[in-house]
């Protein structure tokens, strides 16, 4: 449970309780049955992958659960909160971070700021009082600001970006971009990010690089991945589980091993098995 004045105040859960969890969640468009009870977990630390062909319900899923599709009904539980019951600004500041198909960033900003803004999330949620702090240039703004300063420097050289953060976000590769994009919302200090197709639409060097990134991420951050990925060997090869979808519900859940081996996964999507042994991408 949460207080009405303060999201972020999380009362008394249950330990045994999973970190997050999906309960019978089912979603229509009309009479299209788009979600049909899809349950799933994950635990703190953990990387969970979601496979399935297009119009599985992948990104529909995301939807939901970030609060984009408010007729979503079900249980989605992190940290023992119903997201459900929360307005989607309000879902960040619970520990939910998001990632989308298309990146969109405010182009004519840099990177740098791309980030400070994000970090902004971190000051006081007062913001009348904070605006008229930043205008006056109080000691406590300053001091806000220095600190914001200093983490959007952590956040730059955790993810590499130090060569383009004086770049503006309309003069970056897209790979790049998708970078920069995950910086943001690393910037929130998550405790679960949904990462939708992260690796879609950059080259082929920039996707090997991307597995252990988010491998390193979740290392250094103890943050809780998710993400709906097409490409085989990157996806089988960081997740610890793999939810594979079809029509709107769960085909099969279990390790990267045991989905790839299910018949029913196989002809559905997969087309074939996968070699675990290729380098992680």
């Amino acid at each position: 449970m949460t207080t009405l004045d303060d999201p972020t105040a999380v009362i008394d859960t249950v330990d045994e309780a999973p970190f997050f969890e999906v309960r019978d969640l089912h979603l229509a468009f009309g009479a299209l049955q788009v979600l049909q009870g899809i349950d799933l977990q994950a635990t703190r630390g953990e990387i969970v992958g979601l496979i399935g062909p297009n119009g599985a319900g992948k990104t529909t899923l995301f939807d939901a659960v970030s609060g984009f599709r408010e007729q979503a009904t079900g249980k989605v539980l992190l940290n023992g909160v119903d997201l459900l019951e929360r307005k989607a600004w309000e879902r960040p500041w619970l520990g939910l971070g998001r990632t989308f198909q298309q990146v969109t960033l405010y182009p004519n900003l840099t990177v740098y700021d791309c980030i400070r803004v994000s970090l902004h999330r971190r000051m006081p949620n007062q913001p009348v009082r904070s605006l008229l702090r930043a205008c006056l240039r109080t000691a406590a703004s300053v001091d806000e600001e220095e600190r914001i300063r200093a983490k959007t420097d952590e956040v730059v050289d955790r993810l590499g970006l130090a060569d383009y953060a004086n770049k503006f976000a309309s003069d970056l590769s897209y790979g790049t971009l998708r970078m920069a994009e995950l910086a943001c919302v690393l910037a929130l200090e998550p405790e679960i990010v949904l990462l939708d197709e992260p690796s879609s639409g950059i080259a082929q060097r920039e996707t090997e690089a991307l597995g252990p990134v988010l491998q390193d991420v979740r290392d250094e951050l103890g943050a809780t991945l998710i993400l709906i990925e097409h490409d085989m060997p990157l996806i089988m090869g960081i997740s610890d589980r793999i939810y594979a979808l079809a029509n709107g519900h769960i085909l099969a859940e279990g390790t990267p091993e045991e989905v790839q081996a299910n018949p029913d996964v196989v002809e559905s999507y997969l087309g074939g098995s996968i070699d675990l042994e290729a380098e992680v991408r």
